[in-house]
């Protein structure tokens, strides 16, 4: 059987996306999708570190990147600690792992992202000589959303920030994990419009039926070529984390840039 990602492949722009689920064998997942219509989005990829084992977003085109905000465009993406997993679309992620780390024996994911977000936390942009606070939605000319994700056992949440008419609004959505069961956040709505209009509701439910990494990293890739056009393509790279045990990890990333389509 497939996985069923039409809510994701529906999405003209998804911008960028998590899923938090359990495949049939209830190992623990966690995607990571990654669009651009830019120039300067679509100049980066996916990597794995060697240590941490962090999938973080990496430059393609340093040139092509400066025409963005590196301090929004860079960031661990997924992250691992432990028998936990923890995922964003940007600087965030840094204040979700402190939060981690510094919470012995933390057991609910919706304390963890709530404590997280509870104060303004303040990071210097050096191209664009500002202080930007990376628990609201992001200053760009979208009002950017801000998403996360962490999973701790076989508990999970998702969070996200985002723009209300000038206004910072946030949510936290606890998450029932089941066999072959995923739930689907994204920064936009899922339209074309300008600017963008935000992820407004609960996650979206999908079906995961893949059993290893390789295959659902496939099945986010082939979800999110988007577009109005059949000769568009916003797609830039996917990644997956599949817990198998507690410290024990399976990891696959597909990037455009290395496929070239």
């Amino acid at each position: 059987m497939q996985d069923d990602l039409s809510a994701l492949e529906k999405m003209v722009y998804s911008g960028r996306g998590i899923i938090v689920g359990m495949n049939p064998n209830e190992d623990v997942i966690v995607g990571y999708s990654l669009t651009g219509r830019s120039s300067s989005s679509q100049a980066r990829k996916l990597i794995e570190g060697a240590q941490t084992k962090t999938i973080r977003t990496e430059v393609t085109d340093r040139e092509q990147l400066e025409e963005g905000s590196p301090a929004l465009l860079l960031y661990p993406a997924i992250v691992p600690i432990g028998d936990a997993i923890i995922a964003s679309n940007g600087a965030q992620i840094k204040l979700i792992y402190t939060t981690i780390m510094n919470t012995p024996n933390a057991k609910h994911p919706q304390l963890i992202l709530s404590h997280s977000f509870e104060k303004p936390f303040y990071e210097y942009d050096q191209k664009d000589d500002r202080w930007i606070d990376i628990t609201t939605y992001e200053p760009d000319s979208n009002n950017t959303s801000r998403i996360s994700a962490c999973v701790i056992g076989n508990e999970a949440a998702m969070h996200i920030v985002r723009n209300n008419e000038g206004k910072k609004e946030s949510e936290i959505h606890v998450l029932n994990l089941e066999p072959s069961k995923g739930y689907l956040m994204t920064t936009y709505k899922g339209g074309n419009e300008k600017p963008l209009l935000p992820f407004t509701g609960k996650p979206l439910e999908i079906t995961i039926n893949s059993i290893d990494s390789q295959d659902f990293v496939e099945s986010i890739y082939n979800a999110i070529k988007g577009g109005q056009g059949p000769s568009d393509n916003y797609r830039v790279s996917s990644a997956v984390m599949l817990r198998i045990t507690s410290g024990i990890f399976e990891y696959s990333i597909i990037n455009r840039f290395d496929r070239g389509n």
